[in-house]
């Protein structure tokens, strides 16, 4: 692996499980959330937790899915698919979503395992931002979301 490389997986890894230097990582934020709690949904809120963390999984999917070569795939801002409004609240429903976010962390690290230096200053297919951008997008869309949980989560 590339050094540049290695440090972009190293703060994906950190973003995960630690440690941070702001504070709780996302694996932390997100423990011991009941799926009642994950679902709840304050007056003064735009979403709960459940829809923060499948949004999260909504752009790592369309990160992972360019990582993989398919420059077709796309996500329509405000969309369901980017901020879900129809879902079941259930128990199943939170354990599944924790589930593909944590899958898409594993996917992350596995598909950084290859890449390449000077891939990073290469423009993404089809997109006006390079790699390095799209992949620190990812890591700053992840923590500003894991925050919005934390708040929600008090």
């Amino acid at each position: 692996m590339n050094p540049e490389t290695a440090r972009i997986q190293k703060l994906l890894k950190r973003n995960w499980d630690g440690p941070m230097w702001h504070g709780n990582t996302i694996k932390e934020t997100l423990n011991d959330i009941s799926w009642e709690k994950a679902f709840h949904k304050p007056a003064n809120f735009t979403h709960n937790i459940y829809e923060y963390v499948k949004h999260m999984v909504c752009w790592r999917r369309f990160v992972l899915e360019y990582l993989k070569g398919n420059d077709t795939y796309s996500v329509e801002i405000n969309s369901e698919t980017d901020w879900i409004t129809k879902y079941e609240t259930s128990e199943v429903s939170w354990l599944q979503a924790l589930s593909e976010l944590e899958t898409t962390q594993t996917e992350l690290l596995n598909a950084f395992e290859n890449f390449s230096d000077v891939r990073l200053d290469e423009t993404v297919a089809g997109k006006k931002f390079s790699w390095y951008v799209m992949i620190h997008g990812l890591v700053h869309h992840d923590i500003y979301h894991s925050a919005q949980i934390a708040i929600l989560k008090k």
